[in-house]
């Protein structure tokens, strides 16, 4: 019996067919490698993006009201605010030395104290705020009181819808640095007051201030604050961040919005 091997003609058809099952295999494998591979670096461009919205939402739900302001300056940034640590309702109008608060306040150490900041003065340390240099608190007459103390008093020349009077921290910054190679969010926390923002809108003048510095996130290619204005006492202020970044031609921008818990 011979041996039969096989003719150049079958060998061809063989490749030819083999060749057609391979692209298909291409076809049907690759899309989805393809869509993975996009998703993924999506995925990422987000995680870029969204991972400071939970932090910032802490701290502008606890502002002081009408502390938040924001500012750009060149490559910068930056959204400030003032952090209350507890709030607690009057009984009496707050006047040149003394009034009395309802309850007692057992929080952390504040570092300022203020009532009605409707004007958005706090930053000055005048009307509606007074440094904790400048203030104290005793006992009150009755169980469940206490006496603040004002020395020298501010001016609290409006009273505030709610009697309410607010124990502050000291600022908070988010810093944004829009820098070709940097991308940054930079959170700054625990620095001197400024009356005016373009002392504080860089990096350098943060850190000189005595600021404590976490990075949050980076990979931003641009970052805007958009801060509105309360027309009365009812209302909150309302913020709203548009953090966008760009990678490998894709472009992924978020934008989340927040009001404040507090009002004046």
């Amino acid at each position: 019996m011979k041996a039969r091997g096989f003719t150049m003609i079958e060998l061809v058809i063989a490749i030819t067919i083999s060749s057609i099952v391979v692209i298909f295999a291409t076809m049907f494998i690759g899309a989805p490698l393809g869509a993975y591979e996009t998703h993924s670096r999506r995925a990422v461009l987000v995680a870029d993006t969204s991972g400071a919205w939970p932090r910032m939402e802490t701290d502008l739900r606890a502002a002081l009201p009408n502390s938040i302001r924001t500012r750009r300056n060149g490559s910068f940034v930056v959204l400030e605010m003032l952090p209350v640590l507890g709030v607690a309702r009057y009984k009496t109008t707050p006047s040149a030395t003394s009034f009395t608060i309802a309850g007692v306040y057992a929080g952390a150490a504040p570092s300022y104290l203020s009532v009605n900041n409707l004007d958005g003065n706090a930053y000055a340390l005048a009307g509606s705020m007074a440094a904790a240099t400048n203030y104290s608190a005793a006992a009150g007459a009755v169980s469940g009181e206490q006496q603040i103390n004002v020395n020298p008093a501010p001016v609290f020349a409006t009273d505030s819808p709610r009697r309410n009077i607010y124990f502050v921290a000291r600022p908070v910054t988010w810093l944004c640095d829009e820098t070709p190679g940097q991308g940054t969010l930079r959170r700054y926390s625990n620095y001197t007051l400024a009356a005016n923002q373009t002392a504080r809108d860089t990096a350098g003048e943060l850190t000189g201030a005595g600021a404590t510095v976490e990075l949050v996130t980076q990979g931003l290619t641009s970052c805007n604050f958009d801060v509105s204005t309360v027309p009365n006492a009812t209302q909150s202020q309302t913020v709203a961040a548009r953090l966008t970044t760009t990678r490998s031609g894709d472009v992924i921008t978020l934008l989340h919005s927040w009001r404040t818990e507090y009002q004046p």
